[in-house]
């Protein structure tokens, strides 16, 4: 697969190394989310509460690309109680609605990756994914020529998405 420069990526790296942490190091920036009480705007946090999060991928599918994830780092949906599972599902259910209304996408793809050999690139801490979707957003640099390009602005969409988030979620 061909490579496409991403600038962006290096901040993430830079930090990484001032940290003083090898590449071999686990992070779990969902755990992060709630330890390190992170900046909102950020981290790209568009809710967080006592036992779940929301924020928008790093390194999005797609533009609006959004992580719903527990607090408690676990590796199975199984591990969480029922009170949880029915609170992550409420919040990606809201979170749907907020990405189809505001962003105007017209499909979205939602799932988890569980475990590494799933696709799972933070395998220990389970996570669920919402992609928004648009007729042709898929073109012809993916299918030929292997590489994804994203071309919006996180902060653009964070800014759009973070007021309608607090209102929906906070009242």
């Amino acid at each position: 697969m061909d490579k496409l420069y991403a600038p962006w990526r290096d901040c993430y790296v830079q930090d990484h190394i001032k940290s003083g942490k090898s590449c071999d190091d686990k992070l779990c920036i969902f755990c992060d989310v709630f330890a390190k009480n992170m900046p909102e705007s950020k981290s790209f946090i568009l809710y967080r509460q006592h036992d779940f999060a929301i924020m928008l991928n790093l390194y999005p599918y797609n533009g609006g690309h959004i992580l719903v994830f527990p607090k408690k780092h676990v590796s199975e949906f199984y591990m969480l109680s029922k009170e949880v599972l029915c609170n992550l599902m409420d919040a990606v259910s809201r979170s749907m609605k907020i990405v189809k209304e505001e962003l105007g996408c017209e499909g979205m793809n939602f799932g988890a990756n569980v475990g590494r050999v799933a696709g799972a690139g933070i395998p220990d801490h389970v996570h669920m994914h919402i992609v928004p979707r648009w007729g042709g957003d898929t073109g012809f640099l993916p299918v030929i020529g292997q590489t994804k390009q994203i071309s919006v602005d996180l902060n653009n969409i964070y800014k759009q998405l973070k007021p309608v988030f607090d209102k929906e979620f906070n009242g």
